[in-house]
């Protein structure tokens, strides 16, 4: 087994590229999932006859945001963590490069 690291910047940088866009979308429809949410609760169950189910609904959906926010920062630790790995590898190649200059 070698212990040759083989990688493309180009393509790292569209996986990084595609994780930002990710958690764009998931950002957007968080928002919009609260934005739903508080409508409903402030306008669709405000005569408070709705036998818990505005309660048993916000529970549910404070579940969901916690979900969704425990996703968007293991999206953004990893992005970070694909960020960090190629430079690390670009400041080891130049590193390597200066090496061998005469």
């Amino acid at each position: 087994m070698s212990g040759t690291m083989l990688y493309n910047s180009s393509t790292i940088d569209n996986l990084v590229s595609e994780l930002q866009s990710y958690n764009k979308s998931i950002t957007t429809e968080k928002q919009n999932a609260q934005d739903a949410a508080n409508n409903l609760l402030s306008e669709g169950w405000s005569s408070g006859t709705d036998n818990g189910a505005s309660a048993t609904f916000k529970q549910k959906h404070d579940s969901l945001m916690t979900d969704l926010e425990d996703l968007l920062n293991t999206l953004s630790k990893g992005t970070q963590h694909v960020q960090d790995a190629l430079s690390r590898a670009q400041s080891t190649d130049t590193k390597v490069a200066d090496d061998f200059s005469w």
